[in-house]
């Protein structure tokens, strides 16, 4: 009953795993998409005229229509808005030179632990220190040098400021206004000459 069977178990396996979520983030910012996409989203920008245009701010009529007004205010200016954050966050890094320094010590730290085949082994006790340690005595340093700073009231302040600012304008702002996506004649600053 019992016969030898051979088997060939030999060649290669190209499992390819998809990474989900986090890791996909962090594998797009690593390969150099994440300035990319900023810029991309930074081209849709509107004018600043159009943005700001205070003829075109009106109380919405009704619940329906302020929903309405909101999420195509949110669509038609999201680089305005991302600029306003980041307006926002800029100011709170210069008011707060001590979040600047931390940010940036934190910024090198990192960048220090992450360039090329590391020759500094970091010892504690005898014992030589891995890579995931390094990482995690890393974010440590870096969370308390934050709290000492205070990044966590400024980024309360940066996310309040930046929520109500694009929460009151894509409220206010009058969706009515602004021309058709669909319709390239509704452009009324194009002139055909």
């Amino acid at each position: 009953m019992s016969e030898n069977v051979k088997i060939d178990l030999s060649g290669e396996i190209n499992a390819t795993t998809e990474k989900k979520g986090f890791q996909k983030l962090l594998q797009h910012v690593r390969s150099g998409a994440a300035p990319a996409l900023l810029m991309g989203v930074l081209s849709s920008r509107r004018p600043w005229t159009q943005f700001v245009a205070t003829d075109n701010f009106k109380v919405p009529v009704s619940i329906p229509r302020l929903s309405r007004r909101f999420y195509r205010n949110i669509e038609y200016f999201q680089a305005n808005y991302l600029i306003v954050f980041l307006g926002l966050f800029a100011y709170c890094l210069i008011t707060s030179p001590l979040l600047l320094i931390t940010m940036v010590a934190s910024f090198f730290g990192y960048r220090k632990l992450t360039s090329g085949p590391n020759t500094w082994k970091p010892k504690i006790g005898g014992w030589e220190l891995t890579k995931t340690q390094q990482y995690v005595i890393a974010a440590a340093g870096s969370m308390a040098l934050c709290w000492l700073a205070g990044a966590g009231a400024v980024l309360f302040w940066v996310l309040g400021a930046t929520v109500t600012v694009v929460a009151l304008h894509a409220s206010f702002f009058d969706a009515e206004a602004l021309p058709n996506l669909e319709d390239p004649e509704q452009f009324p600053m194009i002139e055909q000459v």
